[in-house]
């Protein structure tokens, strides 16, 4: 997905500065809420159907790693003012293959067994991958992935984008999308459950690629927010009500403030079915490997400055690796919630610290508040991020790639989409190593 903006006006890092404090405060803290709410609907895909009675502990887990990875990733880069988050391309690849290990369980598996299979499942992508940016940025291999073929790539990211979609939709209707769900959507489930989520996500699209300013994004979300609440109290639904009819999250207080895991649970973990999984472990290390190289050459054209690769490889690895040895969840730079920072003048590490502590404030001091919180907002958010994924690379892209290049990418997510998402995947692993072979032979005759 191209996030990288045209026209901006190209401005320097600065080395850190004193900034007042009210400044520092309502730039970190406005940052950090956009952040809390795109988490919150991971969290929400992620911790459904079997773990949804965990959703309550998953929504601090996620808070808090992405806090830490935040403070880690502020004091290690080299721009005073990057900001890291979970990403929704990784994310979306994560979420399947969790829901994969879930089923891979036996019948018999304890609620509990489930959630520390997940739990491990997550921390473990979250190390391997942290152990794999590493590697790239002490050898100096951070262009390296920019021999990955585009349309690989652009197959995986529209394959991600497809299974958003297919998580907006469980969010939305809370049905499994299916031939028959879909057909049988519009009169089945309350309209007030996924409409406003459906206006959102195309409102977003729409207006995200007319209008470039930074808090585009965090006022729509809010007005939506507002205005759902407004109709829900001109139509006469308590909060309660609201709650009772699935339209909230419906949660109690956060059970958690970091680790799902103890020393005693790793004896229920099913290590055959989180090993079944390593096709879509590796393509989340390369993924967001690509992503971070684009993110990261997306500020350097905010800033025309050049910013050392190699070394945000090993500052996202590094912490990454910490958080998988902690149990923590995968994030690494957001060229979005770094340039809203920058934009709106946040451009020292205190700012991203304080937008962190956000994360860290907000499930600590307001966490009833997560129980009225508006399902379908969350559901709007994940099918935004899909529809971003799938217009980019189905429908914008036919104007960008080569007829060949175009056709692969459809191939790879219809495959995703159709035969099954792993199918998808080792089409892609299939294409590349061709692609390989193909330019290793023209070189080798070229040089007989």
């Amino acid at each position: 997905m191209r996030f990288i903006p045209k026209n901006l006006g190209a401005e320097q890092p600065q080395p850190d500065q004193v900034q007042p404090w009210l400044s520092v405060i309502t730039i970190g803290v406005t940052t950090g809420m956009l952040g809390i709410l795109f988490d919150l609907s991971f969290a929400v895909l992620i911790f459904s159907n079997s773990l949804s009675g965990y959703l309550s502990a998953g929504i601090g887990f996620i808070l808090f790693s992405a806090a830490a990875t935040r403070i880690m990733v502020a004091l290690m880069s080299s721009f005073p003012g990057m900001v890291s988050d979970l990403a929704g391309i990784p994310t979306a690849i994560l979420a399947w293959s969790t829901g994969m290990v879930i089923r891979q369980l036996p019948t018999t598996a304890s609620s509990s067994e489930l959630l520390v299979t997940v739990i491990v499942t997550i921390a473990l992508t979250s190390m391997l991958t942290g152990a794999f940016l590493w590697l790239m940025g002490a050898l100096k291999l951070g262009s390296i992935v920019r021999l990955l073929p585009e349309a690989v790539i652009g197959g995986f990211i529209a394959s991600s984008g497809w299974l958003l979609v297919k998580g907006a939709f469980e969010v939305l209707s809370g049905q499994e999308l299916t031939v028959s769900s879909f057909l049988s959507f519009g009169y089945s489930v309350n309209p007030i459950q996924w409409l406003p989520g459906l206006l959102l996500a195309v409102y977003l699209v729409v207006i995200t690629r007319r209008y470039r300013h930074s808090l585009v994004m965090a006022g729509s979300i809010a007005a939506a927010i507002a205005l759902l609440y407004a109709c829900l109290a001109l139509a006469g639904t308590s909060l309660s009500q609201a709650n009772t009819q699935g339209l909230t999250l419906g949660i109690p207080p956060l059970q958690t403030t970091w680790q799902l895991l103890r020393w005693s649970d790793l004896g229920q973990i099913n290590w055959q079915a989180i090993g079944a999984q390593w096709m879509c472990s590796g393509t989340v290390s390369v993924i967001t490997a690509v992503l971070l190289l684009m993110n990261v050459k997306g500020m350097e054209v905010v800033l025309a400055h050049k910013i050392d690769i190699n070394h945000e490889l090993k500052v996202a690895g590094s912490a990454n690796m910490l958080m998988g040895l902690g149990g923590g969840i995968l994030s690494f730079h957001s060229l979005g919630r770094s340039m809203l920072a920058h934009k709106m003048g946040g451009r020292t590490r205190l700012v991203t610290l304080v937008g962190a502590a956000t994360f860290i404030v907000f499930p600590l001091l307001f966490s009833s508040v997560l129980t009225y919180f508006p399902t379908t907002i969350l559901g709007g958010l994940l099918l935004y991020l899909g529809l971003c994924a799938l217009l980019e690379w189905v429908y914008f892209s036919y104007k960008k790639l080569s007829k060949l290049d175009y056709v692969l990418v459809q191939l790879i997510w219809l495959v995703s989409g159709i035969v099954g998402f792993l199918h998808g995947l080792a089409l892609g692993w299939a294409i590349a190593l061709g692609f390989a072979i193909y330019e290793g032979s023209k070189r080798i005759r070229a040089n007989v």
